[in-house]
């Protein structure tokens, strides 16, 4: 479920410049019309209390449309019909629960909704792809109109977003083109933190609402800290107290709340290229930057001048490197220690995208970053170049 919301809500700066991305398995839902029924009416019988969703899809004349339940396990079809002439449909059924759905008339063309028993929708749409309007309009439609709002807000910051993807894919595999990739980089991060932070200050307002949840489920915030996670936890048990996704999320809280800001870091014990064992908790007393790379990775390499840099200005302030490699090869892993002049400390399983830590990180992509504090607590993710830098400034002075 995860590539299928990354692909119509997230934006993740993914060039070659930037990063060595773990290649995921399978492919987005492609030719999706031959996956869903094709009948003229609704499969579901007319029932006289239950949900509605009516509408009309601008210049869509008999055109399949399908609502689908977005579960923790997948899409799951709910029913499907096809618009009229006019480019009008209605869907109509019953359901045990609220459920988190997905309209969708095309590959590309989806909308969110949220739907219960209580509800009654009317959509008037237009548009196709991340050029898609809508009006919502009815009853029981709260947390549909919830959605719609966050949506809309994290739309506003993907299209800028893109422009930044779209500048990096274009620049030459060069040290200029790098240079130039890492001022595209900071302009990233900063989009990215005011992102984040209105899509937080917006979630904080959602009291009793499946959104929060949703946020969670779809990793439309990647960096949660423990207050937020709790936020998302009461506002989904306030809303469906005994319902599907309320387990769902209780099991998601005990994982995330291992990796949200504020938490103590998980250990990482592992062979050093001496064959001693190094422990991460050993270097509690000192700010510590988890870096996860590999000799493989092209940013990674490029990128070691900078850190050695960084790591020279600060070593002597209480700061160290926790280097753990994504190689399956000692000798390259090694040679690549040697020739970069990587002076900190250094740890790996030698397994590749299976490493053991890779995994307890969820790292799916490298570089990868973690900074902790001198108690082993996480502080930051995902710093790298001028933002670690000014972090670093901010923690243990110019």
């Amino acid at each position: 479920m995860k590539r299928i919301f990354q692909a119509f809500i997230l934006l993740t700066v993914s060039t070659s410049i930037f990063s060595c991305n773990k290649l995921n398995a399978g492919s987005e839902i492609s030719q999706w019309i031959n996956t869903v029924l094709t009948p003229q009416e609704s499969t579901l019988e007319a029932v006289t209390s239950g949900y509605s969703v009516k509408g009309n899809i601008k210049n869509k004349p008999n055109n399949l449309i399908a609502l689908f339940e977005v579960s923790p396990t997948g899409l799951q079809l709910i029913d499907s019909v096809r618009t009229n002439g006019k480019g009008d449909f209605s869907l109509n059924g019953s359901v045990k629960e609220p459920l988190i759905c997905q309209l969708r008339w095309g590959e590309n063309d989806i909308i969110f909704l949220v739907i219960d028993n209580n509800t009654q929708a009317k959509l008037e749409i237009s548009g196709s792809g991340t050029d898609i309007s809508y009006a919502l309009m009815g009853k029981g439609i709260e947390a549909s109109s919830e959605m719609k709002q966050l949506l809309d807000l994290n739309l506003k910051y993907l299209l800028k977003l893109q422009n930044i993807q779209d500048q990096a894919s274009k620049l030459p595999n060069t040290q200029e083109g790098y240079a130039a990739g890492m001022r595209l980089q900071g302009e990233y991060y900063a989009m990215m933190a005011e992102r984040n932070k209105a899509v937080r200050d917006l979630l904080l307002t959602f009291k009793k609402s499946p959104i929060p949840y949703f946020v969670i489920v779809s990793e439309l915030l990647e960096d949660m800290d423990l207050p937020l996670l709790e936020h998302c936890m009461n506002s989904i048990k306030a809303y469906s107290p005994a319902g599907k996704y309320t387990a769902d999320m209780t099991r998601r809280y005990e994982q995330e709340k291992k990796l949200a800001f504020g938490a103590v870091a998980p250990d990482i014990k592992l062979k050093q290229p001496n064959g001693e064992e190094l422990a991460l908790s050993s270097l509690r007393g000192k700010f510590v930057l988890i870096d996860f790379w590999a000799s493989w990775c092209g940013p990674c390499r490029r990128e070691n001048p900078y850190n050695r840099k960084i790591y020279d200005r600060f070593k002597d302030k209480g700061f160290e490197v926790f280097g753990v490699s994504l190689d399956q090869e000692a000798g390259r892993w090694k040679d690549a220690i040697a020739k970069d002049s990587l002076t900190w400390q250094h740890v790996s399983d030698l397994g590749g995208w299976g490493s053991a830590p890779a995994k307890l990180y969820k790292v799916s992509s490298i570089p990868a970053t973690y900074l902790i504090d001198r108690e082993g607590k996480i502080v930051a993710k995902g710093l790298r170049g001028e933002q670690l830098m000014a972090k670093l400034e901010e923690l243990l002075g110019p």
